[in-house]
């Protein structure tokens, strides 16, 4: 008897065992796969973070401010001295592999390889350079030359890195353009293109907007001061590329304008409530565009879809000028002009010369990187995603 209760405690004992071994097992498999799900997570989150830069075309000071976008400190700067003056605008291409300079002062555009900072190029265009754009196909640049009264449409090879000045567009030439009263001038100022590159929107100084179908190099389409105000530099294109939208500002007027770019009609006419309309950007969700007013140093919220100011920021920083949104839509940068303006046709001076940055969620201005000249052109380059 007590030989067989031995042998029954040994075999309970035994079962015991394994069934602690068994729910070990199970709770430890249990548990593996969920650290390294978590593990997995972070890994993602790692590599989705997003690095970029923001570009600041410093037209005073003849320079070009590279602003890490983690850290807003200015991390390099290209001396553009002995390459271009007053360099204006600065756009890159869909890329990001290279920005385009239009150079006002000497009437050029530089080309940067973004990658290594190198001026690959500096093409003669037309005095008063004033927006360099590429086309959303990657193939060219048309320049907007102010007092020259051009257009230059430059060819792109990005394989072998050749860019060349192939074709100009007199628009002082352009019959529908002679009616002195509603053209004063033919100065272009701003433009931006189709989705499919066919065609590009310019904005006329002296008021009035053109089309121009890019193959042909002709001008389409007019509209005269009476329909679009002068001083217009908010061309930009909706996010379903159905409406081109453009404005107009003086320290008198804040107007915007919505095209239908299928058939080319003014469709809608707005006032932005503040004070010479001037940078615009669409915000990442496609749902807004917002649009800054250089003289009230505000901006107006547009939606895309009804065309309607639907909100306001009512301070974005002192004399605001070009914009520019962070990748993930969280923050808004703008630059603001200095006490010297260096370009401009009216007053837009301001005293706090820099990039300011706007919390997109409160709309309320959170810090300010300073600089010392004027700086107008901004873009943003994302360097790894």
């Amino acid at each position: 008897m007590k030989i067989s209760k031995l042998l029954l405690g040994i075999v309970l004992a035994s079962l015991l065992l394994f069934v602690t071994a068994c729910g070990s097992d199970s709770t430890s498999t249990e548990e593996t796969p969920a650290d390294e799900e978590v593990d997995a997570e972070e890994g993602t989150e790692e590599l989705s973070a997003t690095d970029y830069e923001v570009w600041v075309a410093d037209q005073g000071t003849n320079e070009i401010h590279i602003i890490d976008g983690a850290t807003h400190e200015i991390v390099e700067t290209i001396d553009f001295n002995d390459v271009g003056e007053k360099p204006h605008m600065l756009v890159f291409d869909e890329e990001g592999d290279y920005a385009y300079v239009a150079n006002m002062g000497s009437g050029t555009v530089s080309v940067i390889r973004a990658e290594d900072r190198t001026v690959l190029t500096t093409l003669e265009t037309g005095e008063g350079a004033h927006a360099a754009i590429p086309s959303p196909d990657g193939e060219r640049v048309l320049v907007a030359n102010v007092p020259a009264r051009s257009l230059s449409d430059i060819s792109v090879d990005k394989e072998n890195e050749e860019f060349v000045v192939e074709r100009e567009l007199d628009l002082s030439a352009v019959e529908a353009l002679q009616d002195e009263e509603e053209f004063p001038n033919q100065n272009p100022i701003c433009l931006a293109f189709t989705a499919d590159s066919s065609k590009a929107y310019v904005t006329l100084g002296g008021g009035g907007l053109v089309v121009v179908d890019v193959e042909t190099f002709e001008v389409i389409q007019s509209f005269g001061k009476s329909q679009v105000g002068a001083h217009g530099c908010g061309t930009i294109l909706s996010p379903d590329g159905k409406h081109m939208f453009a404005n107009s500002g003086s320290t008198e007027l804040a107007e915007y304008y919505v095209f239908d770019t299928e058939t080319d009609e003014l469709i809608y006419t707005g006032e932005t409530g503040g004070t010479d309309a001037h940078g615009v950007r669409i915000t990442k969700d496609g749902k807004h565009l917002w649009m800054v007013n250089r003289v009230t140093d505000d901006a107006a919220i547009i939606d895309v879809e009804t065309f309607e100011v639907v909100d306001t920021v009512d301070f974005v920083g002192d004399a605001p000028d070009l914009v520019t949104f962070s990748p993930d839509g969280s923050l808004f940068y703008v630059t603001l002009r200095g006490p010297e303006p260096a370009t401009g046709t009216h007053d837009m001076a301001g005293e706090t010369p820099g990039v300011s940055i706007i919390d997109v969620e409160s709309k309320e201005k959170i810090d300010l990187i300073e600089l010392t000249g004027d700086p107008h052109g901004i873009d943003l380059r994302i360097v790894q995603e």
